[in-house]
């Protein structure tokens, strides 16, 4: 008996510092920075897509002013064959923290995207969100794309700052309905019988009463009563469920059914026209990939990890007619720069640029050159956003963009791959 006492106590004094952590946890915690890009693998973020030319404008708004999110991204060809692909069903969106914006319009080459589509590997797309700053702060905004069974692929952020309107107002997103009433989407439904409230209290008093059953002073609950039984004996254990928490729990189970029917009864009654939430897919017509006349053939890569730098050889032959200048390699989000080419548009607020981290061993190949080029990306960056576990990875392999550009400046571009293999030394 004594052991039953002790172990009942027991059980008590974990319960009452369980809620005790969790409300320290509540009061200390602080404000998220960043969405968490960094833990997704490094493998995963080199080969599935890759994000540029990623702009928000402005960067600086009131609560109530529209933003622009536009972009590119490539759909890599050395897509990981154990994910879902983003052949089947993708979903352009925006991470933010929270419901801090609108979403107003979306778009991908041009075509409206309410709904999902597919993306065919080795494919471009540009893309284009239009928000509304809905919450004054400071906020991370990420294009993102939501593949179905795969999860989330994070662009780079970008530092957004929303003040506070001049009015002081609170903010108003009002809309038209079908019957012709206009509303207000930040309160409608609210408030009043049937609104968001009025349930909330509901099942909150239902909950209250349920948990105050079980939880009254002469009450056991039921994992203590199982240690007892267990302790005196396997034939008492239809003690567990008494006669009165049969019925008691089939009073609640009664009414939760009845609240419920109730409830779909009463929306059916109130709101006839309704819209079903669309699941069907739209077609986007892919961009090729403007490659030029350069062909590129990936001999080997190393990663050195006290180098923090990836070493790749190709071989480039120039089919065209005019010189080659290699500007850019673009991996995971992160650009690696040629500084002695110093092209490339770097857009205000944007991050994870090594502005001198590539070098080439020949920055210019002449028209019917073919050569063999090392190219080095070289940065902290590496470390700072997790990306030596690409040498963890089972299928130990890299992927990324070159850029570069004619002698008249026209920017071309395409994917390299392949194996890559550690130094540690």
């Amino acid at each position: 008996m004594n052991r039953i006492v002790a172990r009942k106590t027991w059980f008590k004094g974990l319960q009452f510092h369980s809620v005790l952590a969790v409300l320290a946890l509540m009061l200390l915690a602080g404000d998220v920075m960043a969405h968490g890009e960094r833990a997704q693998l490094a493998s995963m973020r080199m080969r599935t897509v890759h994000w540029f030319d990623t702009q928000v404008t402005p960067l600086n708004v009131k609560v109530g002013d529209l933003v622009t999110v536009t972009g590119k991204l490539v759909t890599s060809e050395w897509w990981p064959k154990h994910m879902p692909s983003i052949e089947e069903t993708v979903f352009l969106n925006i991470g933010v923290p929270g419901p801090t914006f609108l979403r107003l319009h979306s778009e991908v080459n041009g075509v409206p995207m309410m709904r999902s589509t597919a993306f065919p590997l080795g494919k471009v797309y540009e893309y284009k969100t239009v928000l509304r700053a809905r919450v004054a702060g400071r906020y991370h905004v990420h294009p993102l794309l939501n593949v179905k069974d795969a999860g989330s692929l994070v662009a780079k952020g970008s530092w957004l700052e929303v003040a506070e309107n001049d009015s002081g107002e609170p903010f108003v997103n009002e809309i038209t309905t079908l019957p012709g009433d206009t509303i207000d989407l930040e309160t409608y439904g609210l408030s009043g019988f049937g609104g968001v409230y009025f349930w909330h209290v509901v099942w909150i008093v239902v909950g209250i009463a349920y948990l105050v059953y079980w939880l009254g002073t002469k009450r056991e609950l039921f994992i203590p009563r199982f240690i007892r039984i267990r302790a005196l004996g396997q034939d008492r254990a239809n003690e567990l469920l008494t006669k009165n928490d049969f019925v008691v729990s089939s009073i609640f189970f009664t009414l939760t059914l009845a609240l419920i029917l109730t409830g779909y009864l009463w929306a059916e009654n109130r709101y006839p026209i309704t819209i079903p939430l669309q699941t069907g897919l739209v077609d986007v017509e892919p961009i090729d990939i403007p490659a030029g006349d350069l062909e590129v053939v990936v001999d080997h890569a190393t990663y050195e990890l006290a180098g923090r730098s990836l070493t790749m050889r190709m071989n480039m032959t120039n089919n065209g007619t005019s010189p080659i200048r290699i500007a850019e390699f673009l991996t995971a989000n992160i650009r690696f720069m040629n500084a002695k080419v110093g092209e490339g548009e770097i857009y205000e607020g944007e991050e994870m640029i090594s502005r001198d981290g590539l070098t080439v061993s020949i920055d210019t190949i002449a028209p019917g050159q073919s050569v063999d080029v090392d190219l080095v990306a070289s940065d902290a960056l590496w470390e700072k956003y997790r990306m030596t576990g690409l040498i963890h990875d089972p299928d130990s392999r890299f992927a990324g963009l070159i850029f570069y550009y004619d002698d008249v400046g026209t920017r071309y571009y395409q994917e390299v791959g392949g194996a890559v293999l550690p130094e540690f030394f």
